[in-house]
């Protein structure tokens, strides 16, 4: 009797923690919507406009913050290094209960509304101020391109937390931003917190075939307020959305996303991957990286029984080569040998070079107007990722929760993680170059890295000094005569002062 009691205690157990699993999954997984609200829904459940904080789920809350690029993919070894190893320390500042996304994405923007703030204002000038102020305007003009829609690059990064309500989340929050501030002052870039209102913009630009200011929405939360609406409903798309489809959504027949994932890397990989894929030209991407800190005491735990485990197995094949009289040697288990190197060399790192050990996974959204752009631009990345040895897969079937993971609010539910070091994950470091788009100033060109205009104004820098180098016959007198022009169009107060070698002094106003 007491025999019977003791197995129907150990099967009620088993299947409270099955009960719990399956409540576990029901809570986290995607189910269809039926309605486009429905689909809105799924992304967060709530949020506050005064601390730019957003509720996930019960349990689960997410800030954002936008930070400027710096110059990376040009920088000295030394600065690389030093760059790549403030990141590392950075992401050792959180842990096992945080989620860091890291999100490199293009905002769209109006050609039209963007160009406003770069090209030359030709009223009342004279005739030749006029014709040389179209000339340039002319050069700007195809250097921005002619398209209806401009993206401006945007980093952003989502640092998600659990907490038991809204103030726990803010009190870490403002720890974490105090921390953020002070590392990317070191790294001589500059962050500023996202509001509700800019993330639940970039929401709505995803899932509408119309930009929300074609739509004639300033503050997405008045407008919602002023016409009665709830916020899901305001989001929610006006066009059908299909979801039939195994690897992409259609909106309206007028939209197209895709989400993929990078499944396989190489065994050394470099930042010229991440740097590459958010660098795209004429493709509305965006890349996500998710990275999620592991509780140190469990993986160590968890690595040493693994040792344990494949030694008694390696010694379970030397106990069955000897009874056999042949040497282990010659029939070494290679794939077993490799995997006892590997699990020493992490518990190494993780115990003697401090290092800390994160689930990750890199997505990639590709937005698209027509099926035939999204091939193409799936194609351009898959080849991209063929040259650095790296697989990347569509998402099939979970499309919806790709989208989920990928825009940055701070989720993190799927299924697809790989285990990496700090100096593994930091790899990818989310820096490029630093772009100069100063409003109202003069165009030096073009930045050969990021494919962007240059307009800067040099009164704004820290030094507004500069020189122009290059061979003989390059074309630096005419540079400079350029330089001179836009200055006196830009700024007509300012004086112009030209020295030559033969001691005359030449003046412009």
């Amino acid at each position: 009797m007491p025999k019977i009691k003791k197995e129907k205690k150990i099967k009620t157990k088993k299947e409270s923690r099955i009960s719990k699993m399956i409540k576990k999954y029901k809570a986290n997984r995607i189910s269809k919507p039926k309605t486009t609200p429905q689909m809105m829904q799924i992304f967060f459940k709530d949020f506050n406009e005064s601390n730019s904080i957003m509720q996930l789920d019960e349990e689960h809350y997410s800030v954002c913050f936008e930070y400027q690029d710096i110059s990376f993919s040009k920088a000295n070894y030394t600065e690389q290094e030093n760059i790549f190893l403030k990141w590392v320390e950075y992401l050792h500042s959180f842990n096992y209960r945080d989620h860091i996304q890291v999100v490199c994405a293009g905002r769209p923007v109006k050609t039209q509304d963007y160009k406003k703030d770069y090209i030359y204002d030709t009223e009342n000038l004279s005739e030749n101020e006029n014709k040389i102020a179209k000339e340039f305007n002319t050069l700007i003009e195809t250097c921005l391109g002619n398209k209806e829609e401009i993206l401006c690059e945007t980093r952003q990064i989502v640092i998600t937390t659990k907490a038991e309500s809204l103030k726990e989340a803010q009190d870490i929050f403002f720890q974490y931003q105090l921390r953020t501030e002070e590392k990317f002052k070191e790294l001589k870039s500059k962050i500023r917190r996202v509001n509700i209102n800019e993330r639940l913009t970039s929401l709505y630009n995803i899932f509408h075939t119309n930009l929300i200011e074609d739509d004639g929405i300033t503050n997405i939360i008045q407008y919602a307020k002023d016409n009665k609406l709830n916020i899901y409903e305001t989001l929610a798309p006006k066009e059908d959305v299909y979801l039939r489809e195994k690897n992409y959504i259609n909106i309206g027949d007028k939209k197209f996303i895709r989400v993929l994932y990078v499944s396989k890397l190489p065994k050394s990989i470099t930042p010229r991957f991440y740097n590459r894929i958010t660098t795209i030209e004429n493709a509305n991407i965006i890349t996500t990286l998710n990275i999620t800190p592991t509780d140190p005491a469990k993986v160590i735990q968890k690595v040493n029984k693994k040792i344990s485990g494949m030694k008694t197995e390696r010694l379970e094949k030397i106990k069955k080569a000897n009874k056999n009289n042949y040497s282990y040697e010659a029939v070494k288990d290679e794939k077993l040998e490799d995997s006892i190197r590997d699990a020493q060399a992490l518990r190494d790192a993780l115990q003697k070079k401090k290092q800390k050990l994160f689930t990750n996974n890199m997505l990639i959204c590709i937005q698209a107007n027509t099926l035939e752009e999204l091939e193409k631009v799936t194609k351009t990345i898959k080849g991209i990722g063929n040259e650095h040895l790296i697989s990347i897969y569509n998402l099939d079937w979970q499309q919806l929760e790709g989208v989920q993971n990928c825009i940055a609010l701070g989720w993190n539910t799927l299924q697809i993680q790989r285990s990496l070091t700090s100096e593994s994950t930091a790899t990818n470091v989310p820096f490029n170059t630093k772009d100069l788009m100063h409003e109202n100033s003069i165009f030096y060109g073009m930045n050969l890295v990021s494919k962007n205009p240059v307009f800067c104004d040099r009164k704004r820098l820290l030094n507004g000094n500069g020189c122009v180098l290059a061979t003989s016959g390059a074309g630096k007198s005419f540079s400079i005569k350029l330089l001179i022009e836009q200055v006196l169009l830009r700024y007509p107060q300012d004086e112009v002062c030209v020295i030559d070698p033969q001691r005359r002094i030449l003046f412009f106003n």
